[in-house]
């Protein structure tokens, strides 16, 4: 582990953390067998110590491509046969479960250390950490009767002031979205279509935005992740975080070897390495996020999250939504 913080200090000063744009130097690339290409969700400062540790360590030349989970699925299937991707590294396992036909079969010796609610059955995802939902509110804004949960979200008195990212761009809004219908009562009218119209057509182009609008009072409540809020607020952002009353997910998000891929090898070794000891420790000390070897949920309410039912509407869900945004628009 202290050899990969090393390295990790390192990278920070020289690179920034983002992708190897590798430019001329594609004359020194090493042979097809020692390539691997990944589509990825995370955040720069996720992907590029892991990736470059991999490197280090394998010898392999990883190419790597960044965006919102639902685009790169989007995208996977769009490229179908030619597609250049090798493995899926991100997004929720809700949507990865959704696309399960895009992927195929990889049973990773070190997820049999996983918990049962975190392996797929048919294995054609890989969980690598877990990613409570969490909403957040501006402190300095919010003094008085702050949001409390789920329900604050139909609130018509945070109409228009809530940061949310379109869930047909983001894995991790599809889920919060999802958390969101199965934490509420259905039984008092169309949960999906009221939260819509709380936002008053307010979408935020990518996840990443949510903390800032919160932070500079465009918006005063937002959802995200808590690693995100986590790392927010010990950056210093006017961000308040709050666990829903009525509870809240904690689903993995995943990895997963794309069908067909001309480097399944090298991707399988991928999702290996992943699961090691000290990649999930840096996941803890340095990302700020869960992982999904060793570290217990108890002191969160979780809320029985159907990871059957969100993957199964997922396509119907993002089609009424879709329909929202269409109608809002004329």
């Amino acid at each position: 582990m202290k050899g990969f913080l090393v390295l990790l200090a390192a990278l920070l000063t020289l690179t920034g953390c983002g992708a190897w744009d590798d430019g001329d130097a594609s004359a020194f690339a090493p042979g097809e067998e020692e390539r691997l290409t990944v589509y990825t969700s995370h955040k720069a400062e996720v992907y590029g110590p892991i990736v470059r540790e991999f490197e280090e360590r394998t010898g392999i030349w990883v190419q790597v491509e960044t965006g919102g989970t639902a685009e790169l699925l989007e995208r996977i299937a769009g490229e179908g046969e030619d597609t250049p991707c090798d493995l899926l590294f991100g997004g929720g396992v809700d949507s990865l479960s959704a696309c399960a036909d895009l992927f195929e079969s990889y049973e990773s010796p070190r997820a049999a250390g996983l918990d049962p609610s975190h392996r797929c059955a048919g294995g054609s995802w890989t969980a690598f950490s877990v990613l409570p939902v969490v909403l957040i509110y501006n402190p300095v804004l919010v003094r008085m009767n702050p949001p409390e949960g789920w329900s604050s979200l139909l609130d018509p008195a945070w109409r228009g002031r809530i940061a949310f990212t379109s869930p047909a761009v983001s894995g991790s809004s599809y889920t919060a979205l999802a958390t969101l219908l199965q934490a509420l009562p259905q039984g008092d009218g169309d949960v999906l279509s009221a939260f819509f119209d709380n936002l008053q057509g307010r979408a935020l182009p990518d996840s990443g935005a949510v903390v800032g609008a919160v932070a500079d009072g465009t918006c005063v409540i937002g959802i995200t992740l808590e690693e995100t809020a986590r790392k927010a607020v010990q950056a210093g952002s006017d961000i308040a975080i709050l666990y829903p009353q009525e509870g809240t997910s904690a689903i993995p998000d995943g990895m997963a070897v794309v069908a067909g891929c001309a480097h399944r090898e090298n991707a399988r070794r991928f999702i290996d390495f992943a699961l090691e000891e000290d990649v999930q420790r840096f996941l803890v000390r340095v990302c700020l996020r869960r992982p999904v070897l060793g570290e217990p949920l108890e002191e969160l309410r979780l809320i029985n999250y159907d990871l059957d039912w969100a993957a199964n509407a997922r396509e119907d869900l993002l089609a009424r939504w879709r329909a929202l945004e269409e109608g809002a628009a004329e």
